[in-house]
């Protein structure tokens, strides 16, 4: 076993560290939520991760989004977040797309596991459509404030635009590094446990997220 992996060796059996290094995730949306989800899946041994957004680092991103640095200002965050996490890993299997989402948008066939970092309805609908299409899981989750939710969509369960349905878009979301980090670890704990087969996953429940008063729920989703 890789040395790089020794803290983790006993969490994880030699199928699914195998598992993870063969395994493609496409991350869409590298702000708050993806960021943390694309250095976790990175650190945790993920083989092959396609980093997918349009915009550019603005400093008022850096109280959260983890990968990025004052100097990287103005820039790409796709190709820094995709730099950065090759300094990490050398043996990582990265893309970045700089693109923004649309409805023919395609998912390519290697990838195991979609994530639903995205920050409106609009663009989290159209990625699970096109997940749905393509018979992936979708992990998704969103946050405002001092609250969350996270949940994952399989392929034969109700879309994401039927349990979100009437969702109200907030265009300033106030949005802080413990609620990022919270969900993002979750996000990655979740795509791990679907990767590698576990059970006890997200399909079917809505977990929320109140950091204000410490409460989790766990919500079931009725298909």
């Amino acid at each position: 076993m890789n040395t790089f992996y020794a803290r983790q060796k006993s969490l994880f059996t030699v199928e699914e560290h195998a598992r993870l290094k063969a395994a493609t995730v496409l991350i869409a949306g590298l702000g708050g939520l993806g960021s943390f989800v694309a250095e976790g899946l990175c650190r945790a041994g993920v083989g092959g991760l396609i980093l997918l957004d349009h915009d550019r680092v603005s400093l008022p991103d850096l109280n959260r989004q983890i990968l990025y640095h004052r100097d990287d200002v103005g820039r790409f965050k796709a190709q820094v977040a995709k730099e950065r996490l090759l300094l990490v890993r050398d043996d990582l299997w990265v893309e970045a797309w700089v693109q923004r989402l649309r409805p023919k948008f395609a998912i390519p066939s290697r990838v195991s596991v979609v994530v639903d970092a995205l920050d409106n309805w609009e663009s989290r609908f159209i990625l699970a459509e096109r997940a749905e299409r393509s018979g992936k899981f979708l992990v998704h989750a969103g946050l405002s404030g001092y609250y969350g939710q996270i949940t994952t969509i399989a392929p034969d369960s109700l879309s994401l635009s039927e349990v979100f349905a009437g969702a109200q878009e907030d265009p300033h979301p106030e949005a802080y590094f413990p609620i990022c980090a919270v969900l993002g670890g979750l996000m990655v704990e979740e795509v791990l446990k679907i990767i590698c087969k576990r059970e006890g996953t997200l399909s079917g429940r809505l977990l929320l997220v109140d950091l204000r008063s410490y409460e989790f729920e766990l919500v079931p989703i009725a298909k």
